[in-house]
């Protein structure tokens, strides 16, 4: 039994550990697709991706696969159905696991099934001027919606035909104080000084976003119905990030999808990179890693990244995804306090324990 998990780990903690041991006693193996170096909630991964990937592997993971920046900054259901596309596309995958406040598979499943029968009712309460999730939780009123880690658990039952087992979260859950089980905690006790952060860089977002039109500004996913117009007034009025946000954000856009396409609009992550994964790229793995990677080669639907020569022969798309993988982490790289020059991704060596 090999099972998938996805995931941030940004930064890993010991409810990511908590997690990781309770699959392994009962899986052979944990296969992680992980994010890179920008993160669903719009902002950069406070440690590159290779540290995280190696953090993972010395706490019970044994293969971490990079989810593509331009998906991993989607909203909920993009995040969950690439990152879905990629394991079920290795072909080594059994069954997909992931920590939620609710563990019971069936309450998930029932409102999973309810939220696609209701579609149409969310879009037209969308057309009142509500957010999506505040439209799908008028219309489908149950809890389970009210916490993060729910709602990840049921794009990925959504998205994907493999098993799903849910986990229950430990601690005192998402966005709270606590340092233990909380990322978002962990997050705020951090130094800028000593992690790769927006906040470290935000005069080069800034520049790069007043140098855009309401053209440029079309091209990124989530920009539309004149959405384009407040940003570019935002953007032309203010002086930080904060403020841009603050003044874009109403009822029907919520701060996450904000900064998600601040982020995007940033990076260059236009529209066109919005198609299937072109290739699987391997951040490191340990000895059962190995094992499932070279079982991978065999079943995998997907082409296999494992060096950088790998990346000439992809198909034109691969290569077109992986140049901007390497540009969103020449930028992200700007947000070290001293910024690291271009090329990492590139020079960038598998980590194998």
């Amino acid at each position: 039994m090999i099972t998938g998990i996805i995931c941030e780990f940004n930064p890993f903690h010991d409810g990511h550990k908590h997690l990781i041991d309770s699959v392994k006693k009962s899986s052979d193996g944990v296969v992680c697709v992980m994010s890179g170096s920008l993160v669903q909630r719009g902002e950069f991964a406070v440690y590159d991706k290779f540290t995280r990937a190696e953090t993972a592997l010395k706490n019970g993971a044994d293969l971490i696969i990079e989810l593509p920046c331009a998906y991993s900054v989607m909203s909920a259901n993009g995040f969950a159905k690439y990152a879905v596309q990629i394991l079920e596309a290795i072909g080594v995958v059994d069954e997909i696991a992931f920590g939620a406040e609710c563990d019971n598979i069936d309450e998930l499943t029932a409102v999973s099934k309810k939220i696609k029968a209701c579609e149409n009712e969310i879009r037209s309460k969308m057309k009142e001027g509500l957010s999506y999730p505040a439209a799908r939780q008028e219309i489908i009123k149950s809890d389970i919606l009210d916490t993060p880690n729910n709602i990840l658990a049921i794009e990925y039952i959504s998205e994907t035909s493999l098993p799903c087992r849910a986990v229950k979260r430990i601690g005192k859950g998402h966005d709270t104080d606590d340092k233990k089980y909380s990322a978002s905690a962990i997050r705020k006790e951090l130094s800028l000084d000593n992690i790769c952060s927006i906040k470290n860089c935000e005069t080069a977002i800034l520049s790069k976003l007043r140098t855009m039109s309401k053209e440029d500004f079309l091209q990124i996913e989530d920009v539309s119905e004149g959405l384009e117009n407040r940003i570019i007034d935002a953007v032309r009025t203010s002086v930080s990030l904060e403020e841009i946000y603050d003044k874009i954000k109403t009822k029907r856009y919520t701060h996450s999808r904000i900064r998600r396409i601040m982020l995007k609009a940033y990076m260059g992550i236009t529209k066109e990179y919005s198609r299937d994964v072109p290739y699987i790229r391997v951040l490191g793995f340990n000895e059962k890693g190995r094992e499932i990677l070279s079982k991978m080669k065999e079943t995998s639907n997907l082409p296999i990244i494992s060096r950088y020569n790998d990346v000439k022969d992809l198909s034109e798309s691969g290569q077109k995804l992986f140049e901007l993988e390497c540009r969103c982490t020449d930028l992200y790289n700007l947000g070290y306090k001293n910024p690291l020059p271009c090329g990492t991704d590139q020079r960038a060596q598998i980590v194998i324990l």
